[in-house]
C-alpha cells in the first residue's frame, strides 16, 4: 500500500495551549488553519481570501476525517486561489490579495 500523500506546506502547532489548532504557510504567508471539532472531525479554513469580491466565492472551508486530509484540502484550496480557479474568482481578486498582501509589508 503506497504512503498517503503528504501535506505541500510547512504546518505548525498555531498554539502552545491548544494541541489540535494547526496553522499552514506558504513560506511568511499565512495560508490555511485546521482544528479538531469536539463532534469527531477536522474543521479547516483559508486564512489567506482578502479580495474585496470574496463573497461571492464558493466558502474556501470544509471539514475532512483527519488532520492529513484537512491539511491536504487546504492546500488545495490555496492553490486552487492562487491558479484563479477556485469557484467565483476573478483574476482581479488574486490582483487584491497580492496588493493587499504587499500594503501590509510595506506599513511595518
Amino acid at each position: 500500500m503506497p504512503d498517503p500523500p503528504k501535506p505541500k506546506y510547512k504546518w505548525r502547532q498555531t498554539w502552545p495551549d491548544a494541541p489540535k489548532h494547526f496553522s499552514g504557510y506558504d513560506g511568511s504567508r499565512h495560508i490555511a488553519s485546521i482544528h479538531w471539532h469536539h463532534l469527531g472531525w477536522w474543521n479547516w479554513y483559508m486564512c489567506w481570501n482578502w479580495a474585496k469580491n470574496a463573497s461571492r466565492w464558493k466558502r474556501p472551508n470544509g471539514q475532512a476525517d483527519s488532520a492529513r486530509a484537512a491539511a491536504l484540502e487546504a492546500e488545495a484550496c490555496y492553490e486552487a486561489i492562487l491558479r484563479c480557479e477556485w469557484p467565483g474568482m476573478v483574476p482581479e481578486d488574486l490582483q487584491c490579495m497580492l496588493d493587499n498582501e504587499e500594503w501590509m509589508r510595506t506599513r511595518q
